[in-house]
This record gives C-alpha cells, sequence and structure tokens, in this order.
C-alpha cells in the first residue's frame, strides 16, 4: 500500500516542488517498512554479510521520513521559513544518521537478531542507539504535530482543514510511539521486566496507526479538489442551457478564451459572468410592468421565495431574449428596471446555485405562458428553448 502511494504521489512531485517532500517522506515510509520484513531483512543482512544492517537501513530511513514530513508541513504551512528549515533540518538529519550508524558499529551484533529493538534491551550502546533514533522522531514528531493543528484552525476550505487535523493526529501517534519505544529501552537498561508481546503489539498499534493517518490526511484535501472539480462540472452542466440562450441573444459578452484550455472551475466562473452580463444587457428589454407581472405568475406557481425568485426572473429573461432576437429596441434608461448590484459579501457558491435554479425555470412549462402572454402584450415574438441551438 505504501508503495502505491508513494507512486501515486510521484506525478504531482514531478509538476509541483512542494509536494516532492511528501513523495519523499512515502517512499522512505515503503522503503522501511520494507526492510522490516523478515524475509527481506534476512535476505539484504545475508547479502551484505552484516548482521542486522537491514536494522540500520530501516532506521535511516525513518529519519529521512520524518524529516521530509517536517518539511512538507513548514512549506504548506509557513513557507517563507521553509527555506531556513532546510538550512537546519539537511544537517541535523545528516548528523542524526551518521550518530546511528557510529552507535550501530559499537553495538555488539554476535549474530543475527530477528528483534533487534529486543535483543539490545539493558545494552548501554543499544539504548543510545535507540536514544538517538527516537529521541530525532519524536521532536520531529512533536514539530510537525504542532504545525499541523496550528494550521487547521486557519484554514478556510474545509477538506483542507480535516486534511490537517488528520495529517496531526498520524504525526502525534508518531510521536506517542517513539516515546513508547523510548520508554521501553529506558526501562530495559534498568533491568525491568517487560512482557515483550503486548508491547510489540501496542507498538504497532501506535505505528501503523500514525503512518495510516498520515496517509489518510494527505489523501483528503485531493479528494477534496477532486470533488469540487465533480461539483463544478454539474453546476457548469445546469446553468449551461440559460448560457446558450442568453449569450444568443447578447453574443458580444463572450469570452474570447479560446487559445485558453481551462478547467471546470474557470469554465464555471465565465459562465457565471457572462451570464450575469447577458443579464445586465437584458434588463434594458424589461420593463417594471413586466417585471410585476412575472412576479404575480411566479407567485401563483411555486410556494418557496427563493423558487418563486427564480422563476419570476426566469420569465422576464424569457420575455426579454424573445424582445433582443426580433430587433426589439430596449427601453428608454429611465423606463428599464435595473439587475440588483452583486453584494459586497458577494458569494460565488450561492449565486451558482441561484442560476442553476433559473436555468432550471426557464426551461420549464410554467415559463411559457406567463411568457406569452407578456409578449403578446408588448408584441414580441416568443422563442422557446426548442427555437434556441442549444449546444
Amino acid at each position: 500500500m505504501l508503495w502505491a502511494v508513494a507512486a501515486w504521489r510521484l506525478p504531482g512531485a514531478i509538476r509541483t516542488p512542494r509536494q516532492r517532500a511528501l513523495c519523499v517522506a512515502f517512499a522512505s515510509i515503503a522503503v522501511a517498512m520494507t526492510l522490516g520484513v523478515p524475509a527481506v531483512m534476512h535476505a539484504a543482512d545475508a547479502l551484505c554479510g552484516v548482521h542486522n544492517l537491514a536494522t540500520l537501513g530501516k532506521n535511516l530511513f525513518g529519519i529521512v521520513a520524518s524529516a521530509a514530513i517536517l518539511d512538507f508541513v513548514t512549506v504548506i504551512t509557513r513557507p517563507e521559513s521553509a527555506s531556513g528549515l532546510r538550512r537546519v533540518l539537511i544537517p541535523a538529519s545528516a548528523i542524526t544518521m551518521t550518530s546511528l550508524a557510529v552507535l550501530f558499529a559499537f553495538t555488539s551484533r554476535p549474530e543475527e537478531s530477528d528483534n533487534f529493538f529486543e535483543t539490545n534491551m539493558g545494552s548501554a550502546s543499544g539504548t543510545a542507539y535507540y536514544m538517538v533514533c527516537f529521541g530525532s522522531l519524536a521532536l520531529a514528531m512533536a514539530v510537525a504535530t504542532r504545525l499541523f493543528w496550528g494550521s487547521s484552525r486557519h484554514a478556510g476550505a474545509r477538506w483542507l482543514r480535516w486534511g490537517l487535523r488528520t495529517l496531526g493526529a498520524g504525526s502525534a501517534f508518531g510521536l506517542l510511539y517513539s516515546l513508547f519505544r523510548t520508554i521501553l529501552m529506558l526501562l530495559g537498561l534498568s533491568h525491568t521486566g517487560i512482557e515483550a508481546a503486548w508491547t510489540n503489539q501496542v507498538a504497532d498499534i501506535l505505528q501503523y496507526t500514525s503512518i495510516s493517518l498520515i496517509i489518510l490526511g494527505s489523501s483528503i484535501p485531493a479528494i477534496g479538489v477532486r470533488w469540487r472539480v465533480l461539483r463544478d462540472w454539474r453546476s457548469l452542466r445546469d446553468i449551461r442551457p440559460l448560457w446558450a440562450v442568453l449569450t444568443r441573444a447578447v453574443p458580444h459578452v463572450v469570452l474570447d478564451i479560446q487559445s485558453m484550455r481551462p478547467g471546470p472551475r474557470v469554465r464555471l466562473h465565465r459562465a457565471v459572468i457572462e451570464i450575469r452580463d447577458a443579464t445586465l444587457v437584458l434588463a434594458g428589454y424589461a420593463s417594471p410592468d413586466l417585471r410585476e407581472r412575472a412576479d404575480a405568475a411566479a407567485d401563483q406557481h411555486e410556494p418557496t421565495p427563493d423558487q418563486r425568485s427564480a422563476l419570476a426572473e426566469a420569465i422576464w429573461l424569457h420575455t426579454a431574449v424573445a424582445a433582443k432576437l426580433a430587433g426589439t429596441s430596449p427601453a428608454p434608461a429611465g423606463n428599464a428596471q435595473p439587475s440588483p448590484q452583486l453584494p459586497a459579501d458577494f458569494d460565488f457558491d450561492v449565486e451558482v446555485d441561484r442560476l442553476r435554479a433559473i436555468s432550471d425555470a426557464y426551461h420549464s412549462p410554467a415559463v411559457h405562458a406567463p411568457a406569452a402572454s407578456a409578449a403578446s402584450t408588448t408584441g414580441t415574438p416568443v422563442t422557446t428553448a426548442s427555437d434556441q441551438d442549444i449546444a
């Protein structure tokens, strides 16, 4: 699973520098966990001819992973401090890894051990080795937990907020794991009897929970982005019929961005802007009397205020489009009913929902009878959705 996550992160790491640390972290964790598999560990040790060399490799990659996670959290939460942190983090990690290698060389290894940690409990050199290993991990996880949780309080997007909190929980479990292992090693140095079975189970639970939460936390924002893309695509599909009708009547509001290949979010913004601009133009073809008749007709069909507002706007837009396509001159500036201006606290998502409701109402049967009545009063021919070439 870890290798799959690392492979999934690789394309993003190539494209986006800020994602590289996370990819390095997952790749390092994957290597470390692979070296911890007994079959792989014994094969690597036999190949190199050094007892428990795979354990040293596992711990060294663990240091790399913890440093990469710390670099990642700094990049996303305090980007202005990232370069300064690296100037400290890289030499500190190098010193830690060198210290581990030296202490490993001084640790007695007369034969291959299935559990290097348990074998060296009570050993001064083994205790020093794991103090350095788990001490550096605890420090990195403590700082990462603080940064993740602190930044989650200021995150605007819900997906990002939950992602940071989950990452913070994962690093907190990593801190608990390192502290638990440190306490066990110190108890072993004092020759306190400890049952190995339950301690290994607790350590495994803490370790795997930490890794799982870090994987989940790093994936939540990506899932949120993809969910927003899907939501934007659906919204764009829903308002496209309204956009097609209005921009046919007012083609000059269409933005010329054919050379671009925008995503759904940009295309949705473009559609909302063009619908808004077209509505402002068509407002000149909607007299106050037409607006009043549209409101009265909407009151007869829709029970809720939002539905009535959407239907009323759809009715007068329908008549205004017909008037514009028929070549009717707009009403004098003093007689035209202006469209409401955008409020200062304009909410884009709320506006999209409003346009979806208007688009749905525009092509409903409830629009045609009131629009025909209004058109007969003004002498304007009525166009329907079937009259329009809607893409």
